[in-house]
């Protein structure tokens, strides 16, 4: 039977492994599934929270308000990369020129709710959607295409992952594989909206267990980004937060413009409570106006991003 003393020490002990791992976070040594735990992060202090209140209870205050501390510094350093993205969200300077609704979903390549996920994406009517895991949908893929008659990707479903529907014509897309692994997880996708000419950029990056490859196709992303010219709309599965390192560094050297906010996307069973792995940003001319994920995934495991997103002149 445990005493206060043991709780005491199990408690003691767990804030000792809990401030290790957020030291990880902070500093990035470069260890196995550090991406990972820097998504985590902010859910990582609230388990904190709850461990100095338990210190607290028996009998540990003052290192439960030494720990408070060390929590409020993990906190702010993930609350830091947020501000940094918001602060480029200024208004732009020409007129409003357009507004599109664009989605973006992973249906799950194993979805086994299929024909629900395809009528969603037919029904919600979007202007453009990124559909990754394609597969998940592929025995509706000519539905979605009589809402969205212009696709780019997943000509060869059986091999594919993403894929790119329009309203609108799309001039030159490319479909590119993504070193280190060269998957075809990459679309450019330039088109012309109400006169107004944008890139939409589609992503699916890696599972963050594998840091390293996700920091080279990042690296890749980048180039990628800085050769396109005019407004860009970035979208997809990037597996990590805009408050993981590599997402920060990406947002910065790319003047990366986020939305209002950061609906989570995964995972489904935790709603609003879970982490915002799925993302769409901006650059350039265009603004996300509105941005919300979906209450039902149907079947996969990410709930969709559904925005909208204005288009704006050149100063």
């Amino acid at each position: 039977m445990w005493g206060r003393a043991e709780f005491r020490g199990a408690a003691l002990a767990l804030s000792g492994v809990l401030a290790v791992i957020l030291l990880i976070t902070s500093f990035s040594p470069g260890i196995p599934g550090e991406l990972l735990l820097q998504t985590l992060r902010f859910h990582l202090v609230a388990l904190g929270v709850v461990l100095a209140l338990a210190m607290a209870l028996f009998g540990a205050r003052w290192r439960a308000m030494l720990f408070l501390v060390f929590l409020a510094g993990a906190f702010v350093h993930g609350a830091y990369y947020v501000r940094e993205f918001q602060m480029r969200r200024e208004a732009p300077v020409g007129p409003l020129k357009a507004e599109i609704k664009f989605l973006n979903y992973n249906v799950l390549a194993s979805n086994q709710t299929a024909d629900q996920a395809a009528e969603f994406i037919v029904r919600s009517a979007p202007d453009v959607a990124l559909i990754l895991e394609t597969p998940g949908v592929v025995e509706y893929l000519p539905e979605i295409e009589r809402a969205m008659p212009n696709r780019l990707g997943c000509d060869r479903v059986a091999s594919c992952d993403i894929s790119l529907f329009s309203r609108f014509p799309i001039e030159n897309g490319e479909l590119r594989t993504i070193p280190p692994f060269n998957r075809s997880r990459l679309v450019i996708a330039p088109m012309t909206i109400e006169g107004t000419k944008v890139t939409v950029v589609g992503i699916h990056l890696s599972k963050p267990y594998f840091d390293e490859a996700s920091l080279q196709e990042l690296g890749y992303l980048r180039y990628v980004l800085s050769k396109i010219t005019g407004p860009i709309i970035l979208s997809g599965d990037f597996n990590a937060s805009i408050w993981s390192a590599p997402l920060a560094r990406l947002g910065r050297t790319q003047d990366l413009i986020p939305g209002p906010s950061y609906p989570a996307t995964w995972p489904v069973e935790l709603g609003a409570l879970g982490v915002p792995i799925d993302n769409i940003f901006t650059k350039g001319e265009a603004r996300i106006l509105e941005i919300a994920a979906g209450e039902n995934s149907f079947g996969s495991n990410h709930r969709y991003l559904l925005a909208k997103i204005g288009l704006y002149a050149a100063p």
